[in-house]
């Protein structure tokens, strides 16, 4: 896998989380107020390196669901 270095220097905005989760709950995505409420405080000191470990962690479980 080639190199991506800024994903290690890049912070996670939380101050968009919110926005963005709420648009994902209005097409069925079932976030919680308490989802999104408390989203910026989960992602405060992670980079977009933490983040993207952890969708792909969790893509892996929710295709092992579908089947």
């Amino acid at each position: 896998m080639p190199a991506y270095p800024w994903l290690a220097q890049n912070k996670v905005n939380g101050g968009t989380l919110g926005a963005h989760m709420n648009g994902l709950r209005i097409v069925g995505v079932p976030y919680t107020d308490a989802d999104i409420a408390g989203a910026k405080q989960a992602v405060e000191g992670k980079t977009e390196e933490d983040a993207m470990v952890a969708y792909l962690q969790v893509l892996g479980t929710a295709l092992k669901g579908a089947k």
